[in-house]
């Protein structure tokens, strides 16, 4: 009886995070907060590109959203469960929505009410998904990576999400969307592409198992290869979708999709692949995905400021266009957002030869 009772004590003292875990976890949160700032300044930068037409401009926001933002962020997976980090992405729609109508002017970004709502809502998802995810991380050795990636549950997740990108891209080649939709799935699909994040936190820990045990033959094997390739494979198709995206719509609208997309895509496969939330009671599962679904409500209410979601950029004329014009002296307003939308050319007049 005495060992029982004492049993009962030790085992609810370690369902608590031991204090090393709550440092870690703390650590990995401050990465996490950095790897977004450094994710709202390469998007930034990457539409700045496509406005004064500069691809040096584009090469370094591309290089800091593909290989700076990543570093960053696989080093704060080093520290902490996936399901907690991974919220902590909804900075970066914060950090933009505050700097973008300062950095990105000629877009002429307005903070409506319905932005500051959306912010408040992914906020406060965010911080209860940290709240109610899990609090403890444990190191899989590669046997036991291979596992979690093979189990049925894994496999069915890969088959949805390769689903959902081949529709959707199917849509966007046959033009069944409209313009707001096809902004927002392009926000979408960027962000579960490179909310694949379970790639890079099974590679990390194959490292820090190899690193704990001093034993390295697990990089003897194609597995660490696999997910390094996978997270590259990812973070590149995603970032082509963004590149599109930005293109054509404002940075507040595209980037808040998809950072939601991305924390929710994130979420889900920490919970399916990598089950981080399997040993949680029903209560704390509850409350982690009703704290995600503020996240989607703050994505839901972004898209009804459709109005203000796409870009209009003036039409740059040469001397030359201008000796062409029709006799009436009218030039075609080719400023539809969208190539292929449905919108028609309409003729604008005042413009004469100089």
């Amino acid at each position: 009886a005495g060992r029982s009772s004492c049993m009962q004590p030790c085992a609810e003292l370690g369902n608590q995070p031991a204090a090393g875990s709550v440092a870690m976890i703390i650590e990995g949160i401050l990465l996490e907060i950095c790897a977004a700032g450094v994710g709202t300044t390469s998007k930034q930068l990457i539409a700045y590109s496509e406005h004064v037409r500069k691809k040096w401009v584009f090469h370094i926001g591309a290089s800091m959203n593909i290989f700076v933002g990543p570093i960053i962020d696989a080093s704060a997976y080093a520290y902490a469960p996936q399901v907690v980090i991974a919220p902590f992405a909804c900075l970066d729609i914060i950090f933009n929505a505050l700097s973008a109508p300062y950095t990105l002017r000629w877009q002429e970004e307005r903070l409506s009410w319905k932005h500051i709502v959306a912010c408040v809502l992914v906020a406060a998802g965010a911080a209860l998904t940290s709240l109610f995810g899990a609090v403890t991380d444990h190191v899989l050795t590669v046997s036991q990576v291979q596992a979690q990636l093979t189990k049925v549950s894994s496999i069915i997740y890969y088959c949805v999400e390769i689903a959902v990108i081949i529709c959707t891209t199917l849509c966007f080649k046959w033009q069944y969307l409209s313009n707001l939709a096809r902004g927002a799935a392009f926000g979408v699909v960027a962000g579960i592409l490179v909310g694949n994040v379970f790639f890079v936190k099974c590679f990390i820990c194959i490292v820090r198992s190899s690193m704990e045990t001093g034993d390295f033959h697990a990089f003897g094997t194609l597995l660490p290869y696999l997910l390094l390739a996978g997270a590259g494979a990812s973070a590149l198709s995603g970032h082509m979708y963004l590149r599109m995206g930005l293109a054509k719509y404002k940075g507040v609208f595209m980037i808040t999709i998809f950072e939601g997309a991305h924390i929710s895509s994130a979420c889900l496969s920490g919970d399916v692949v990598m089950e981080e939330m399997r040993h949680a009671d029903w209560w704390r599962y509850v409350c982690y995905w009703m704290s995600i679904s503020l996240i989607i409500g703050g994505i839901m209410i972004i898209n009804t400021t459709a109005s203000q979601s796409q870009l209009n950029r003036p039409i740059v004329r040469q001397d030359s266009d201008l000796e062409q014009l029709p006799s009436g002296g009218n030039v075609l307003d080719d400023s539809c957002p969208l190539e292929g939308s449905g919108c028609e050319p309409r003729p604008r007049s005042g413009l004469s030869p100089a």
